[in-house]
């Protein structure tokens, strides 16, 4: 029987121009990212706004912005920004191997990334016997 097993690329960053947390352009991202990394939609990018309220930036609470979210045949891509910080946070879950570093370079350039912290997983399957 095959494994289950896959690949799960975190991204925390912020972004030169918060103006660039918008959904033409992350949907933009989400259609590059699928075509350059060999993906295909289950369903496209769907983004759903979060109400802005500038007044919750001093408070901690979530003051809005943007959620938007594919599925791909192996898994989903998603990405939560928020404009009024210039900060998003996103993954790229796959079972199938895909070239991360590249990834990573797709969203930087998309978006204006200035600081980005990059976590890789591997996903394993917990039924497979350690090498």
């Amino acid at each position: 029987m095959k494994t289950i097993s896959g690949l799960h690329l975190l991204l925390d960053g912020y972004v030169r121009d918060g103006k660039t947390l918008n959904p033409e352009t992350i949907c933009n991202l989400f259609d590059n990212l699928v075509a350059e990394l060999g993906m295909q939609y289950l369903q496209p990018p769907t983004a759903v706004r979060v109400p802005l309220d500038p007044d919750k930036l001093q408070t901690g609470d979530d003051e809005g912005g943007w959620s938007v979210i594919c599925q791909i045949t192996t898994s989903h891509i998603s990405l939560h920004g928020w404009p009024l910080r210039g900060a998003f946070m996103m993954d790229i879950f796959s079972c199938k191997d895909f070239n991360a570093d590249r990834a990573r370079v797709l969203v930087e350039e998309a978006l204006g990334v200035t600081d980005c912290k990059v976590n890789v997983v591997r996903r394993t399957d917990p039924r497979a016997s350690a090498a």
